[in-house]
């Protein structure tokens, strides 16, 4: 009868989608036995990539997009027929694979492809990423191109580094050429390197600041091509980029088996406890580097992470983030090739056949062994379908892009010639112990009404479903739930950690409106500063800054009846602003983010301020126009300029402003390329990463308006009560998965009940605890695999000691 309805429920499905204009049909599944000989596939990606001449010069592109069911090429609309990104890894796979099979072929089209990538190279070493045409144009403009040292510039860097160390032994010539090109973004990569050996602190975190761009999956791409060519061309200078730039990646890695993050390595310097499938190379470079500079303090590093965060999602289930709850959809080729990468090169780095077996169990998922059960390669048209949405076949993306390809061909190639890997990818799972994600904002109302909030990324993470709730004073909440299988748990709450700190930062009341003129004289010296000079406050690009006295700003405000008050004093070397209106971001601004209130969840205003070739200029960006009834003036000064500017209460969405009354306030710029420093160092448009402050009358007390310490009560089922004391933050409020649990507890299949309230001090001022979710994990995970032939496996992780076991049956 279950498989009848099944039948049907396909029936119907397949019958909507025909009718909606989608074509779905069944997969084709490749088994053990019919699989070709060599897994590796290129004809998909032959096929995406094309050859043009591009000023006399022979190069090729790598068409984005393939559509299914057809899979003719698709181009980016608004970005461009193809970009670096792509083209670069496709030169990587291309070189790999010649190496493995020494068809000439291979290499001339890895050669076009780095032709392509030099063709994007600026005289100063950084990268463009999309053409527009076959002719070459370069998008120099676009949010995805522009010219820089980010995404696009290291992967770059890594195909031109592979290009060198594989065409040293067949053309030293073209070798030469593409070293030449190397050596430029190289010297720029080492010039943000500057800062070696300081830190920044963040909620208690001492974080390397150092890492280039403050992006650690970014620079782990770059260490990729700096070993790349350090293997073909040793020197001493590649050495020391490459060493400071692996020191700061292997110390940045937070948590244990136990404690979130659980010993991942983050993927952004100033968000401590976020992680992405995405790009995630740093486990794997860091076994690259150390493989190559014989550094087994960064092959630990790896190992750490590859031994508890990363076997989670072999042993728990793949998820595509996490930060602070782990998200299960969207998963892509990408992600699953971090993990085939990191355990084929920590298998090579020393020798223990588990990382081969991991990496196959990775593999896996390419063929069949994944939350939809649907085989995303096909050797035998070398496709990688572009991700899953869903545990069921039609949330599967069917499309086959190049990026998918190409991450999907670098895994082949990785485990290709690995047996013990090759043993495992037709593995399918037959048995788990789950773990849930219980929604706080699902809850029943016992006592009192929550407050509900709505967002999605936090600046540090993502706030999972995009909700969560607020309890205060005398509220309290029920969450009833099922538990399909017995055992010993953990119980983690995903909750905001508020900032210990009692202090206000204060507006006070203006005595009389300042003079709108872009000079300070008519402001008292008591108004208070804020200062954006650390490098603490860059939300990234930090590794570009030369220090407060060349780049850096400070804001002061007052108030009134009418207006709010802004004097920011800017040190800039040099002063850019050849746009207006809506293309002013392109040059200098001062970007101004506003909430009307402290807990809002959503920004009242968003303006820039920038003096423009046709004057002093306000940019509303959420209206799209000059912002109503505002003044500007600007004015130049020693190593930088003023702006000075009033800004009515309407424009912010304040009816009447008053005594009392708390907002977020954020102020900030960038220094050039992609970076951006403010008053926070954290995202400014999330609102609730704003700075809270509160307008203040003269000789009034602010301090009676700082919320009281906050604390959460939850009990699970007939348990005891356990007191989560929730405002610890050194600074700033931010999301964290906090352990409930101190030994685990053992519950029955059933249901079960989370009861939880607001348990802070009573006060005048009472705080909000905010509750995302509750995260029940099994003490020892278990993944049960079956292969083809009838083997069956079990990987085990205990979560309380680390330690791991793989047994046949």
């Amino acid at each position: 009868m279950r498989s009848k309805a099944k039948s049907g429920f396909v029936l119907v499905l397949a019958l909507s989608l025909a009718l909606s204009g989608v074509l779905w049909v069944q997969p084709h599944t490749t088994t053990a036995q019919d699989a070709p000989d060599d897994l590796v596939n290129l004809d998909h990606l032959r096929f995406l990539t094309e050859p043009i001449t591009v000023n006399g010069q022979e190069m090729a592109v790598v068409h984005i997009y393939s559509e299914y069911p057809d899979y003719e090429w698709v181009d980016a609309a608004g970005e461009g027929l193809s970009a670096v990104d792509d083209v670069a890894r496709a030169a990587v796979v291309y070189l790999w694979q010649y190496e493995r099979t020494g068809d000439i072929e291979l290499l001339e089209l890895a050669r076009q492809c780095l032709n392509f990538v030099l063709y994007m190279q600026a005289p100063d070493g950084e990268f463009y990423n999309f053409v527009t045409d076959k002719s070459g144009a370069i998008n120099e403009r676009g949010g995805t191109s522009y010219k820089s040292l980010g995404w696009w510039a290291m992967r770059g860097l890594w195909a031109i580094g592979e290009g060198v160390r594989v065409f040293d032994d067949v053309d030293t010539a073209y070798a030469d050429q593409l070293a030449e090109a190397y050596l430029k973004t190289e010297t720029a990569l080492g010039a943000t390197l500057t800062n070696y050996g300081e830190y920044t602190t963040l909620h208690g975190f001492e974080i390397p600041a150092w890492i280039p761009g403050g992006e650690p999956d970014v620079a782990s791409i770059g260490l990729l091509g700096l070993a790349a060519y350090y293997q073909a061309r040793p020197n001493p200078t590649t050495e020391q980029i490459m060493t400071r730039i692996a020191d700061g990646l292997a110390e940045y890695r937070l948590g244990d088996h136990l404690e979130y993050p659980f010993g991942m390595h983050p993927a952004l310097s100033n968000a401590p406890g976020f992680w992405h499938d995405w790009g995630a190379h740093t486990t794997h470079a860091l076994a690259v580097a150390g493989i190559t500079l014989n550094r087994q303090d960064w092959i630990d590093s790896s190992a750490a992470a590859a031994d508890s965060f990363l076997l989670r999602q072999l042993v728990l289930e793949r998820f595509r983030h996490i930060g602070v709850v782990p998200y299960r959809l969207e998963q892509i080729a990408y992600g699953t090739n971090m993990l085939v990468l990191t355990y084929t090169t920590l298998y090579q780095a020393t020798g223990e056949a588990r990382y081969a077996r991991y990496a196959g169990v990775a593999a896996s998922w390419y063929f069949g062994n994944n939350m939809a059960g649907v085989q995303m390669y096909d050797p035998s048209t070398g496709r990688v379908l572009d991700g899953i949405n869903g545990p069921v076949a039609w949330r599967v993306n069917r499309n086959s892009g190049a990026e998918s390809t190409i991450e999907g061909l670098m895994s082949m190639i990785a485990i290709a010639d690995i047996p013990d890997a090759l043993d495992l990818i037709y593995a399918q799972t037959i048995e788990s112990t789950p773990y849930l994600i219980l929604e706080a904002e699902s809850a029943e109302r016992v006592i009192g009404t929550p407050t509900y909030f709505s967002t999605t990324w936090t600046g540090e993470g993502y706030v999972s479903a995009g909700r969560y709730i607020g309890l205060g004073e005398g509220q309290r909440m029920r969450l009833q739930f099922e538990l399909e299988q017995a055992g010993d748990y953990w119980l983690y709450v995903a909750h905001v950690r508020h900032s210990a700190s009692s202090t206000t930062n204060q507006i006070r009341r203006a005595a009389s409106p300042p003079t709108i003129d872009a000079d300070p004289s008519d402001w008292p010296d008591d108004v208070p500063t804020l200062a954006s000079n650390t490098a603490q406050q860059f939300l990234r690009g930090a590794g570009m800054w030369q220090g407060p006295e060349v780049d850096s700003h400070e804001v002061r405000l007052t108030w009134d009846d009418q207006n709010l008050y802004i004097l920011a004093t800017v040190r800039d070397p040099e002063h850019e602003q050849p746009f207006t209106l809506s293309n002013a971001w392109q040059g200098d601004t001062l970007w101004i983010y506003f909430t009307h209130q402290a807990d809002a969840t959503r920004l009242s205003a968003k303006f820039t301020l920038a003096q423009t070739p046709d004057g002093p200029q306000i940019w509303d960006w959420i209206h799209t126009e000059f912002l109503e009834g505002a003044q500007l003036a600007w004015q130049p000064q020693d190593a930088g300029y003023i702006y000075e500017a009033a800004i009515p209460w309407a424009s912010l969405d304040v009816e009447q402003p008053a005594a009392g009354l708390s907002i977020g306030f954020e102020a900030g710029r960038g220094i050039g390329g992609n970076s951006f420093m403010d008053l926070t160092g954290r995202d400014p448009d999330v609102a609730a990463n704003l700075m809270k402050l509160v307008l203040v009358e003269p000789g009034m007390d602010a301090s009676a308006l700082s919320a009281a310490p906050v604390a959460l009560s939850v009990r699970l089922d007939d348990g005891d009560r356990v007191t989560l004391q929730e405002s610890v933050s050194p600074d700033s409020d931010y999301f964290w998965l906090d352990l409930l649990t101190p030994i685990p507890v053992t519950l029955a299949i059933g249901e079960h009940t989370i009861r939880f309230e607001y348990a802070g001090d009573p006060a005048e001022n009472p705080g909000l605890s905010k509750i995302d979710a509750f995260y029940l994990q099994p003490v020892v995970a278990r993944r049960v695999f079956q292969t083809p032939d009838g083997r069956t496996f079990s990987l085990t992780y205990n979560t309380q000691t680390g330690e791991s076991t793989w047994e046949e049956k």
